[in-house]
């Protein structure tokens, strides 16, 4: 056991390394100029490299750190690349960023079968997708016809992916699952793309009943079965809105009501017809029954209490509907699933979902204390029905109608999620619990604690407290799951101990340069715990899979990747000082703007006059090289000329002062010319927004462009 805990010690201080490394860049620190920056980078990309390599022949038994180490280095790659890209202002956050940085990670994937390097590989190359749809500095337009085939592609790529890992071709269970999710969130995106009229709803409909028929027969996944089902019932339960807001009416809420409660007899009529016709209940009607109770529940139960409420505000237009309503859920859905355990499944499930729907709407509406009434109804319902999926339901609306009304009597959100936080902890540790009840208030207990750590009302010195704390706890938690050989709880911590890392990035109450030392000290600190609880272990280690180092056969290959990510880097730093020497001097007008970078700190958007060509219409997408002239008060401007695949716009004759660049149409008017970040310290970037007027730019012979500096006059 004790193993297991050296083993996080050492994961978690090579987390910290590296997130201490990712807030020092991002804080652009200005102490340091472009090579000290890039010699530092560099330097920390070859560190990892180096005790990756040492530590597979010194730490025979401690295989797992050299691997980590291998990854980590993969991934300082990509921090360097985006400090380069900061030192040398291109785009925030550009989609190239992440291509650079995916190919040598699914070099390393496809040499080493590593599951960390597929899973990284396969967020890079999602990442570069998001960014190459929406970039973050600049604002592309695209058709409807665009954008359903882009979600298409995405889909039928990740369902390659799906099938591959599924069939063993790809071995890589994060993958499977990976691909899976971010399917589902395509296809269900491209359902909603309003275009060739209904077909995009009823090819989604076919395709996730042809999903719910393979993860039923073909590729029996109880999880994924589910996953389809809800879904599919979120769909269903959108385009009900829809079309609830475009006909409005009683005779619709009547026709919904009729919907719903075909829905549930079919239900049960389906899955009693298939109990019939098997000799014993195999597994696959199980899992049809799960999966189609949460279909059938979500969708019915919805659409059922919606309904029935829209008729009667429609029939009586009185205030008294909303206390029918609120007793009407007690006596009409909650009360017969407390008293006839017998029932159904599927109609119990609808009925109590119906129940909680109408009954915490109406509570929360009505004055007094009927939302008293109703939690202690809640606290009653989860004692007389011990099944766990009504009480995770009635867990979800007890801490729906608490937290809401506790906000309406003016409670501040600080005690609100203290009071959250201690309820649900209790809970988690109480022994007697199901297991899925305890992971359940382990999530609302984490997030009501995450969520307090963003709160501000008390001043710098309480908002570090309650970090702290929060860093503490999980950390502990994690030492306590990973002991316990509770893999779930342990999986739910280190994804919100990882949240809670990615959040304080965007805490302005503290620095980046700031939070970089102290998870640097935090760092060494459990690197040191490790070493020492490891030095004091006198258990035997298990044999170790061999390092991925001493595959001799591979480290030709692993080298020859590690120089590419060296020369991408040397070629990155050549280029761009190329063009600071040699390249053109322009001078340009902008308005600029101040967000964030995810990776590579704050930075000030920029747009410039050049950024619109008047009377010209571009698709976008497409490259074009514009050329610049210098006006009578020497600023540069859009001289009316530019070139589209070899061909100019009108006949040109270049003057000597004219300056071509290179770069992109965005649609209509607009083209943008990879100068629209510039990059500053942290925390800098309104004043610069205040002050800066122009900006210097240096264009190379070939016309790319580098953005040197701003200047306010």
């Amino acid at each position: 056991m004790q193993q297991r805990g050296v083993q996080m010690g050492y994961f978690l201080a090579i987390s910290l390394l590296l997130s201490a490394l990712f807030y020092f860049f991002a804080s652009n620190w200005p102490a340091l100029d472009r090579w000290g920056k890039i010699g530092i980078s560099t330097a920390v990309l070859a560190l990892f490299y180096l005790f990756s390599y040492a530590g597979s022949y010194v730490l025979k038994r401690h295989s797992f750190i050299s691997n980590w180490l291998l990854v980590a280095g993969g991934l300082a790659f990509g921090l360097s690349v985006a400090l380069l890209g900061q030192i040398y202002n291109s785009h925030a956050d550009s989609y190239m960023l992440f291509v650079v940085w995916f190919i040598p990670n699914i070099l390393f994937a496809i040499l080493t079968r590593y599951q960390p390097f597929y899973v990284i590989s396969y967020v890079l190359a999602h990442l570069a997708i998001c960014f190459f749809l929406q970039p973050s500095v600049i604002r592309v337009t695209h058709e409807e016809e665009w954008w359903f085939m882009v979600f298409w592609l995405i889909a039928l790529c990740n369902i390659a992916l799906l099938w591959l890992t599924a069939t063993g071709k790809i071995q890589s269970r994060a993958i499977y699952y990976l691909s899976f999710a971010v399917f589902q969130v395509s296809l269900f995106g491209s359902s909603f793309v309003d275009v060739y009229g209904p077909f995009p709803e009823v090819l989604y409909l076919l395709v996730g009943a042809g999903l719910f028929v393979t993860f039923l027969k073909w590729l029996p996944n109880r999880g994924l079965l589910i996953a389809t089902s809800s879904f599919l019932a979120v769909f269903l339960i959108v385009q009900f809105f829809w079309y609830m807001l475009q006909y409005y009416s009683e005779g619709f809420f009547l026709i919904a009501l009729l919907v719903a409660a075909a829905l549930v007899w079919g239900a049960v009529a389906g899955i009693k017809w298939l109990r019939q016709g098997s000799s014993q209940e195999s597994t696959w009607v199980r899992f049809f029954q799960e999966a189609f109770t949460v279909l059938v529940t979500t969708i019915a139960a919805s659409i059922g209490a919606i309904s029935l409420a829209g008729l009667l505000f429609l029939i009586f237009e009185d205030d008294t509907v909303v206390h029918f309503l609120f007793f009407l859920s007690l006596i009409g859905f909650i009360a017969p699933v407390m008293f006839f355990s017998g029932m159904n499944s599927t109609v119990r499930y609808t009925l109590l979902t119906m129940g909680y729907i109408l009954g915490a709407s109406s509570a929360l509406f009505l004055e007094g204390y009927y939302w008293i009434l109703f939690l202690g109804v809640l606290v009653f319902a989860w004692i007389a029905v011990s099944s766990i999926p009504a009480r995770l339901l009635t867990q979800l609306a007890f801490l729906l109608v608490l937290f809401f009304q506790l906000h309406e009597f003016d409670v501040s959100d600080e005690l609100i999620l203290l009071v959250f936080i201690v309820f649900q902890l209790v809970m988690y540790f109480l022994p007697q619990l199901p297991v899925v009840l305890q992971n359940s208030s382990l999530v609302y207990a984490l997030l009501a604690f995450l969520m307090l750590t963003e709160s501000n009302s008390y001043g710098i010195t309480m908002n570090v407290t309650i970090n702290v704390l929060f860093f503490g706890f999980s950390t502990y938690m994690l030492y306590r799951t990973l002991q316990a050989g509770r893999r779930v709880d342990f999986g739910i911590v280190l994804g919100f101990w990882f949240a809670f890392m990615l959040m304080k990035y965007y805490d302005l109450l503290w620095s980046l340069l700031h939070k970089s030392l102290s998870l640097l000290l935090l760092s060494i600190v459990f690197f040191g715990v490790s070493y020492w609880l490891d030095r004091r272990s006198r258990e035997e280690w298990a044999l170790p899979q061999p390092p991925i180092f001493s595959q001799k056969r591979k480290n030709v290959f692993l080298g020859a990747i590690i120089l590419l990510q060296f020369a991408i880097i040397g070629y990155q730093v050549w280029n761009s000082e190329s063009i600071l020497a040699k390249g053109a001097t322009v001078k340009l007008e902008l308005a600029p703007v101040d967000p964030r970078s995810l990776l590579q700190g704050d930075y000030v958007r920029l747009a410039y006059t050049i950024s619109s060509l008047p009377h010209e219409e571009f698709s976008a997408g497409k490259k074009i090289r514009v050329v610049l002239r210098k006006q009578e008060n020497g600023l540069y401007d859009y001289s009316g000329y530019y070139e589209q695949n070899g061909v100019w716009n009108k006949s040109y004759t270049a003057q000597p002062s004219d300056v071509i660049i290179n770069g992109n149409t965005l649609g209509y008017e607009r083209v943008e010319y990879g100068i629209e970040s510039f990059f500053v310290p942290e925390g800098t970037g309104l004043e610069i927004e205040r002050s800066a007027k122009y900006a210097i730019v240096k264009v190379g012979a070939k016309g790319d462009a580098l953005l040197e500096s701003l200047s306010p006059q």
